[in-house]
């Protein structure tokens, strides 16, 4: 909903209007609050194991969209074609 306010911060960077997450090298970046979620989990996978991401989310009682190209919110506010 923020992308043309979080473009205009930077130009430096290659902004991805479909995207979860975004991961590059050591950085990581979420399109928003649950997205972020997913994100983290996604951290915890690479770091530690895909099984401790999953006890997680199952603890959390969170379904975890493991996908980060699956946004249909791009769609939703236009940055996309559906």
């Amino acid at each position: 909903m923020a992308f043309d306010w979080v473009m205009s911060q930077s130009s430096l960077v290659q902004w991805e209007k479909q995207a979860r997450w975004v991961e590059d090298g050591k950085f990581f970046s979420s399109s928003g609050v649950s997205a972020g979620i997913d994100m983290s989990l996604a951290v915890i996978a690479q770091l530690v194991s895909p099984e401790l991401a999953d006890q997680v989310a199952t603890f959390a009682e969170y379904e975890w969209h493991r996908d980060p190209s699956w946004d249909p919110f791009a769609i939703l506010h236009g940055l996309v074609d559906g």
